[in-house]
């Protein structure tokens, strides 16, 4: 890994993150769950100077390959965790130091005894809403159908967020990420959601 890569990555902590500190501003922040080869965070770090970007992926593999793309493009507002998004959640967020939330394609966990597994739960989504500030969004997609209609039943079960937007097709927007272009090319039907926090 290349030094100019190796500065983009944050250390494991069981403490919260002062953003201010690591990014030298008061930018907000954003975080996304599950990055993958880091196509979406890395693109929208460069189209979005004036925001902050946080991305956890547990494959050591991809956590790798996106830094050094990052690295390459001397993006300073963009940082990479490698750990798991339960232990960040739980220990390393300030409350209410995020202003967005992405988690597109996480593993379904297909089986029924798999599904207590999957990440999009109502424990994780108590965790994602106290690190959220006010009014913030939470940007949900995936391939899988039963999956999505778990993230609907949890997020519409859920006192302090608002489903503002749900979509289903097959067209691929700009930003997407590597799993949605390859899963479009296969002709699946791609489900979205975007949420909103409100206090009580």
């Amino acid at each position: 890994m290349s030094a100019t890569a190796a500065q983009l990555e944050l250390p494991i902590q069981e403490t919260p993150y002062d953003f201010g500190a690591i990014f030298g501003n008061t930018h907000p922040v954003e975080l996304e769950v599950g990055i993958g080869k880091g196509r979406f965070l890395i693109q929208s770090a460069e189209t979005r100077p004036g925001t902050n970007f946080v991305g956890i992926e547990w494959a050591r593999a991809y956590h790798l390959m996106a830094m050094e793309r990052a690295g390459k493009r001397a993006l300073t507002n963009i940082r990479f965790l490698r750990d798991d998004a339960l232990h960040t959640f739980k220990l390393a967020l300030a409350p209410q130091s995020l202003s967005a939330l992405h988690v597109y394609f996480p593993d379904p966990w297909p089986k029924t005894r798999q599904r207590k597994r999957r990440l999009i739960q109502p424990a994780f989504v108590d965790l994602a809403v106290k690190a959220l500030k006010d009014d913030s969004l939470i940007h949900l997609a995936t391939d899988h159908a039963d999956y999505f209609a778990q993230m609907e039943a949890v997020m519409n079960g859920h006192k302090q967020i608002e489903v503002i937007e749900r979509h289903a097709g097959s067209e691929a927007p700009e930003g997407v990420t590597n799993y949605e272009v390859k899963y479009r090319q296969e002709g699946r039907t791609i489900h979205k959601m975007v949420c909103r926090t409100k206090r009580m």
